[in-house]
């Protein structure tokens, strides 16, 4: 499947533990839903605010990656718990592939830099998304193996991949907060804008 298969259309798996790892949802992202900012014709500032909320899902999303993480060393633990943070991630991803099929609608109208970080962002959701769906994969099959270097490896990556998202993400938020103080500072001491 291809990245907007999966990512870009906010229609990532919304897989449990418990249910077959298979990808219902092929629809392509056509528009996006618009935002408040929409209707002010103000799309990089309607990106700086989808920014935002993608940050604050990634936060979520690297929290329960860390808790998968502490669940690999603890081999009594029940396979249910794993699942449980799987589908909490899982749903996390999903969000946030919800709120980037908006920026992907309206990439072509925003600042270069939002146009970077929006290509940042849909690069770490697939890996994510690839590495929720393998987990699950093997959570479906292995439940009794759950220490296994496999599975192992697919909860590392995506802590390191959900550690890699909150970053960027957090970078283009402060950025943009930034730049928005920047140009009010210029316009409250009258300093005119370049043509």
């Amino acid at each position: 499947m291809t990245l907007k298969q999966l990512v870009v259309n906010g229609c990532i798996c919304a897989i449990t533990a418990i249910v077959p790892a298979e990808c219902a949802a092929t629809r392509e992202c056509v528009a996006g839903r618009p935002t408040a900012a929409s209707y002010t014709w103000n799309f990089r500032q309607e990106a700086d605010g989808i920014f935002q909320d993608i940050q604050s899902d990634a936060v979520q999303a690297r929290s329960h990656a860390d808790y998968l993480d502490r669940f690999v060393a603890e081999p009594d633990l029940s396979w249910e718990a794993h699942a449980d943070q799987l589908a909490q991630l899982q749903s996390e991803i999903n969000d946030i592939g919800n709120r980037l099929c908006r920026l992907e609608t309206i990439r072509r109208v925003v600042a270069p830099w939002q146009q970077r970080s929006i290509d940042h962002i849909a690069r770490s959701v697939q890996l994510m998304a690839d590495n929720a769906q393998d987990a699950i994969l093997f959570l479906n099959n292995n439940q009794e193996t759950l220490w296994s270097p496999a599975y192992r490896r697919y909860v590392q990556n995506l802590c390191d991949e959900a550690g890699d998202l909150t970053a960027s993400v957090g970078n283009a938020v402060e950025y943009a907060k930034v730049n928005t103080e920047y140009h009010e500072l210029r316009r409250d001491i009258g300093v005119k804008a370049r043509s």
